[in-house]
């Protein structure tokens, strides 16, 4: 028998360090967003992937409460994490595999995902308010396209010239298919 003991005080389990690690850094993201995005946290994935399907699911659910219907509101607990991992993976990699064609050099995967994770809370925050009025989900998405500017110069040295115009080129995509959901929306 061993009459060891562990008396670390307040020692707390991982989990719980992670989480409130996530909400400090979230909680000063958003008041120092451009600050914020030049040091990106470098954490494990399944933190980055339940930190993005819960931001993406509060915004899923705001929007179904505005103005409140009950689908909407399952949408955004349901449907609302699935495409938003999923159009993060695809952006992650689309960036992933520009950095190795284009700039010739290969950068985390991780890292990338985390950057287009934090870049993309603007535009969760301003979606919530796309059924009253709809052109602010391209607000939204113009604050995302100018954090991922600044976190890809900052967090990847990528010449800030570059990264504008691949922000932009990725805009201009986002605002034609936004413009053609609007327009098939009108035919509805």
């Amino acid at each position: 028998m061993s009459d060891y003991r562990d008396v670390t005080p307040n020692q707390q389990p991982e989990s719980v360090q992670t989480v409130k690690e996530v909400v400090r850094y979230i909680a000063d993201y958003l008041r120092h967003p451009i600050h914020k995005i030049k040091a990106i946290p470098d954490w494990r994935w399944s933190t980055l992937i339940v930190t993005l399907v819960i931001v993406s699911m509060i915004s899923g659910v705001i929007t179904g409460l505005v103005p409140p219907n009950f689908f909407r509101i399952m949408s955004g607990v349901i449907v609302s994490p699935m495409v938003a991992v999923v159009t993060a993976m695809i952006g992650a990699l689309f960036i992933y595999y520009y950095f190795q064609v284009f700039e010739k050099r290969t950068c985390s995967l991780r890292r990338i995902f985390t950057l287009i994770l934090f870049a993309n809370i603007p535009f969760f925050i301003f979606q919530t308010g796309s059924e009253l009025i709809p052109p602010i989900t391209l607000v939204g998405f113009a604050f995302t396209s100018l954090l991922m500017a600044v976190g890809l110069t900052e967090n990847f040295q990528m010449e800030k010239r570059r990264a504008l115009r691949l922000v932009t080129i990725l805009f201009a995509i986002v605002f034609i298919l936004w413009l053609w959901n609007r327009i098939d929306a009108a035919h509805l």
